[in-house]
């Protein structure tokens, strides 16, 4: 007697999703791409356990440009959103076919995916669900201006419905870091689920580099990377003739002087941050850009 390795109902099941794919009017603009298609990701295919087909919305283009993946905490603390911004100008510099990958959750990814909109740089976004799912809810407004953006695209391999639980992430880092031979990692707790794609880019071979500032919140599992190896993102090289950080009177306490002599400073300094469209940064350190 000869038995089926799989349930007949799960197969029925997995035919049935894959007519209503087929037919869905959400997945009208999606495409497929498989593991023997020209333009699937080449470094992807080396990976371990690369994905046979990936659904993609948007531009097939950028699957081919020069792609580096840009990660970090949702809990981002100012300094390394503003670190972000100024590491994809730097980039962007550096490498005329860039592309950024990253997640598409809150945080350091929806920065990084700002600041290279803004700077027209194409961005690939690698979900942790299926196409019609629009996850996190936050984050709308980002999905509309990269489905907007003729050059960036959506990618994701689970194909039929999945919605977002604890297995689907660390699945979804493993291609954030696989698309790419170098990872920049902006921030990470000791628990971050941002620590997930960095132990998929160490398992994959992949350059790791890491950004520690004494601004940021929490950065133990950055502090961690960088002691086994990683590399440094230096803060005096992605800053350079862009602009400086101020700390204030509070911060710098350097001298006693009289209350009405205090308020005088006070208010200058209140101008002068003003006048340089200065960004608070916390601990009484402001962000001042060269104009």
């Amino acid at each position: 007697m000869m038995f089926s390795l799989v349930d007949p109902k799960d197969i029925k099941q997995v035919l049935s999703e894959c007519d209503a794919w087929i037919h869905s009017k959400t997945n009208a603009d999606v495409q497929l791409v498989s593991i023997y298609d020209s333009d699937y990701p080449k470094y992807l295919k080396e990976i371990y356990d690369p994905p046979l087909v990936l659904a993609v919305r948007g531009s097939r283009t950028v699957l081919q440009k020069d792609l580096v993946s840009v990660v970090g905490t949702r809990k981002a603390s100012p300094i390394s959103r503003l670190a972000t911004k100024l590491l994809v100008g730097t980039l962007k510099s550096e490498k005329p076919n860039l592309a950024i990958v990253s997640g598409m959750a809150l945080g350091i990814d929806r920065e990084t995916f700002i600041s290279a909109l803004e700077l027209e740089v194409p961005v690939l976004g690698v979900l942790g669900t299926c196409m019609d799912q629009e996850y996190p809810p936050g984050n709308r407004d980002l999905y509309k201006n990269v489905k907007a953006d003729t050059n960036s695209g959506l990618i994701t391999e689970f194909v039929l419905k999945t919605e977002p639980a604890r297995w689907t992430f660390p699945k979804r880092n493993r291609v954030i870091s696989g698309l790419s031979l170098h990872v920049y990692i902006m921030e990470s707790g000791k628990k971050s689920g941002t620590l997930s794609t960095a132990m998929s880019a160490l398992s994959q071979n992949r350059e790791i580099h890491v950004f520690d500032h004494h601004l940021q919140f929490d950065n133990l599992g950055g502090k961690n990377l960088l002691s086994e190896g990683a590399n440094p993102i230096l803060w005096e090289e992605i800053t350079t003739n862009r602009g400086l950080i101020h700390y204030s009177l509070r911060a710098q306490n350097e001298k006693t002087i009289g209350f009405a002599e205090w308020k005088k400073e006070e208010e200058r300094e209140k101008e002068f941050l003003r006048e340089r469209n200065a960004t608070p940064l916390g601990r009484g350190a402001y962000w001042i850009p060269i104009l």
